[in-house]
């Protein structure tokens, strides 16, 4: 399967899509029209995420979703339309609860689990798949499951950690055709909540130094005790008069020590995986994402020795809900 689909022109389109891929976060939803050979036909999106509709009783998950792909549908009932969708539709506080399923876990067992909710519409059916959950270590995870699904379709020999950066950033554990196993840091949010609500929001700037970030992600491998002393250091460089710390940018070195005490971790369980030694030359990382964000945990992984190429997040999405609907579709 392609991980990057095209978006055809209209005139190739046809009357209605093949099936549907839906991706249903918290705050947004995005929703792609397929052909049969899963290529878009068309994108639509919406800032009514399940928070929205979990806020205003006038809104409904089956009313947003016909509210957003209606004019892809059929005009009448002769036709259903499959809907796949991966994320927070199927948290408790969704549309319908798809309860978790257990690592070690493989993708055809992920999309085996999809629930499906009662539906007004008959030009659709909606399946909804479950999310990922770890009962040793606890973790949870709504979403990135099916990123992993693609990313495994198209690496079906793939060997290593797979890197989800974001808010709750997602390292899964991938080997023999199985997600065996994952942790969640919650690194952008606290990012987030340090730069905007804490002593150290007086210290950010839009100033940006890659030399800066890279030296506090090293610093923070060698020091991993000394994570909140290092934070305070970003406001009292300033005061002190210490020239050459106050004149860091604060969000390079707030940056480097959030994300590098989650790479020095990630490293150090390297380390302690007897299938792997010389680590930095035999591991595979792979860090599913674009943007600013991947570009920051690539830099911080090539500062360990790790040489890991970023692949799209939306192409990577849609080739997991490809996979889950060909399971759905011979059900």
């Amino acid at each position: 399967m392609a991980v990057s689909p095209s978006l055809h022109s209209p005139s190739s389109q046809p009357a209605h899509p093949a099936w549907i891929a839906v991706d249903w976060g918290t705050s947004n939803v995005r929703a792609w029209a397929m052909d049969d050979g899963n290529s878009i036909l068309d994108q639509a999106s919406s800032p009514l995420g399940m928070n929205a509709i979990a806020a205003d009783d006038a809104l409904s998950f089956e009313g947003v979703l016909i509210g957003l792909i209606d004019r892809w549908l059929p005009r009448d009932a002769t036709v259903r339309v499959q809907v796949v969708i991966c994320g927070m539709a199927g948290a408790k506080q969704g549309w319908l609860e798809a309860p978790y399923c257990s690592v070690p876990v493989r993708p055809e067992e992920l999309a085996s689990g999809a629930v499906r909710p009662d539906i007004s519409d008959p030009r659709i059916d909606v399946a909804i798949l479950p999310g990922l959950k770890q009962v040793d270590d606890p973790d949870v995870m709504r979403g990135e499951e099916t990123q992993l699904v693609g990313f495994m379709a198209a690496h079906p020999a793939f060997d290593g950690w797979v890197c989800l950066p974001g808010t709750h950033s997602k390292w899964a554990r991938v080997s023999g055709g199985a997600i065996r196993g994952f942790k969640t840091y919650m690194t952008g949010e606290v990012f987030a909540l340090l730069s905007k609500q804490s002593i150290l929001r007086h210290s950010m700037d839009d100033r940006w130094d890659d030399a800066v970030f890279e030296q506090t992600v090293r610093e923070a491998a060698s020091a991993p005790t000394g994570f909140l002393h290092r934070l305070f250091t970003v406001r009292a460089s300033g005061l002190v008069g210490n020239a050459d710390a106050a004149s860091q940018p604060g969000a390079s070195v707030l940056s480097g020590a959030v994300i590098g005490s989650e790479i020095a971790d990630v490293v150090r369980d390297l380390g302690r995986d007897s299938q792997i030694a010389q680590i930095a030359q035999i591991a595979q990382i792979a860090l599913i994402g674009d943007g600013k964000l991947a570009g920051l945990y690539r830099k911080a992984l090539a500062a360990h020795g790790f040489d890991a190429d970023a692949v799209d997040g939306e192409a990577i999405t849609i080739a997991g809900l490809a996979s889950a609907y060909r399971v759905i579709n011979i059900s």
